[in-house]
């Protein structure tokens, strides 16, 4: 398991989008689909600041970033389980540092709702920078509302918590 923890995953490869499914077009939008998190993840991560250039997930907890989330993760840049013991996080940790000063973002999943008709999810992303200049540096809590406009998720709100932004910044 610690030789998991210290590799960096591989990149997502090519997979069909949720677009690109057979069936009606609703079928997209599914409230069991988790797409929604997809487009909440790369929303969060795109707009974080610093600009992350590695990302962490807290493996084995209930705030790692779902699977699609994850994916979306590895698409973006070298992705890392961070284990949820002191050992495991000093291990990656030394990995990160060893690899380079890059701005490394936790991505923590702080939980998901969705309305009844399926058509409107809200996700709550936070975030912690890990190693480097950047280390303890809190990244902003924010809540998406993602809604289905019949053919696919979009960004419908976005909400940041105030009381999580880094007063150094």
């Amino acid at each position: 398991m610690g030789a998991l923890l210290l590799s960096a995953c591989g990149g997502g490869g090519d997979r069909p989008s949720a677009e690109a499914k057979d069936g009606p077009a609703l079928s997209s939008c599914a409230a069991s689909d988790t797409t929604a998190v997809m487009v909440a993840v790369r929303e969060y991560i795109s707009t974080a600041s610093p600009t992350p250039q590695r990302y962490l997930s807290a493996a084995g907890t209930d705030s790692a970033v779902p699977e699609d989330g994850f994916k979306v993760l590895q698409d973006k840049g070298p992705t890392y389980f961070y284990g949820g013991d002191s050992v495991a996080q000093r291990k990656i940790r030394e990995k990160l540092a060893s690899v380079g000063p890059y701005a490394s973002l936790l991505v923590l999943f702080k939980g998901k709702s969705e309305a009844a008709d399926g058509n409107s999810v809200t996700i709550t992303l936070g975030g912690q920078y890990i190693g480097g200049e950047h280390e303890g540096k809190r990244a902003a809590a924010k809540t998406f509302g993602v809604a289905c406009d019949s053919t696919h998720w979009k960004i419908a709100t976005t909400t940041v918590d105030s009381t999580t932004v880094d007063s150094a910044r």
